[in-house]
């Protein structure tokens, strides 16, 4: 049935509704329960001593931290994509295989609102996901932490040095356990799950095929991930004349506009790892440029889904 006529004003007591409906939805998908555990097993990995170091010994103690900080983000970053990618690919084919969604638009209900729901309902399972492994980071990061400052003290007392540089060692681990910075590294990774969950919905909305929609998502994932350092190296080649130059910055602004820079989002969440002082400016700036995508690729959506008919 074509639903043309339905009114375009967003109402949010319906998109909270049809988010509702898409989080059990997903709950009851076999590709949750499946990716779940593998984070949190990647998780539960921390608890034993698998890492080797080089250096002197009394640098040690930051690189364990660091590589536990990096397992942990990483396992989450992979775990928020893949499940964005997958679970919204599903979404809208699982719906008309079900006339679940002939259903919602003879309400009526408009498209937009549709799309901004099922939208809501991905980013809230992956919050709530990567919320718990945040949990489980905290938990044996601050076990690790204080497990490492005990081995740490006896070491740093009998090298000999003053009570005022051992304080300023110990800080200097410590500044390695769960803190604010890290925190920020999660959310640089939720925010960077989110947008590829507006992407999948963007293509999910032209494309007949599921697995067409999971490879170009995955696709533009990578571009994301690389684009900067090819732009980076492209303008920097001294080959390239004045013309070419400005052509390469014109073309390396559409492109970042097509395609989002996550190399942003993965830089706070390396800052984050290495404990590296993490500016409010600069998350702001990551917040800012998630809602751009997201609203971008959202009226996108919107502009390719208003023209089927159902």
């Amino acid at each position: 049935m074509n639903s043309t006529t339905n009114t375009s004003f967003i109402s949010p007591r319906k998109i909270l509704i049809i988010a509702q409906s898409t989080v059990t939805q997903l709950v009851r998908m076999k590709v949750f329960w499946f990716l779940a555990p593998i984070a949190l097993l990647f998780l539960g990995l921390q608890f034993f001593d698998v890492f080797w170091y080089e250096g002197p010994e009394a640098s040690q103690p930051q690189q364990e931290l660091q590589m536990h900080k990096n397992l942990c983000l990483g396992t989450m970053m992979l775990f928020g994509s893949l499940f964005a990618i997958v679970s919204t690919a599903l979404l809208i084919p699982r719906d008309i295989e079900d006339r679940t969604l002939y259903t919602i638009l003879c309400k009526p209900v408009p498209r937009l609102d549709y799309l901004c729901g099922k939208l809501l309902g991905v980013i809230f399972v992956i919050g709530v996901a990567m919320l718990v492994m945040d949990l489980l980071l905290v938990i044996t990061l601050h076990f690790r932490t204080q497990e490492v400052l005990g081995e740490m003290d006896g070491f740093l007392e009998s090298l000999g040095w003053p009570d005022d540089v051992v304080a300023q060692k110990k800080a200097d681990i410590a500044a390695h356990g769960p803190t604010l910075t890290l925190q920020f590294g999660v959310l640089a990774h939720f925010f960077k799950a989110a947008i590829i969950a507006a992407v999948a919905l963007l293509i999910s909305t032209f494309s007949t095929s599921t697995i067409f929609t999971i490879a170009t998502s995955v696709l533009v994932w990578i571009i994301g991930a690389l684009q900067s350092i090819a732009r980076e190296a492209f303008l920097n080649d001294d080959t390239l004349g004045e013309s070419t130059s400005w052509a390469a910055k014109i073309l390396g602004t559409l492109v970042s506009l097509i395609f989002p820079d996550f190399q942003v989002f993965e830089a706070v969440a390396d800052a984050a790892a290495r404990a590296s002082e993490i500016m409010a400016a600069d998350m702001i700036k990551i917040a800012g440029l998630a809602f751009f995508y997201l609203g971008i690729y959202t009226v996108l959506s919107w502009f390719v889904f208003s023209d089927k008919e159902f």
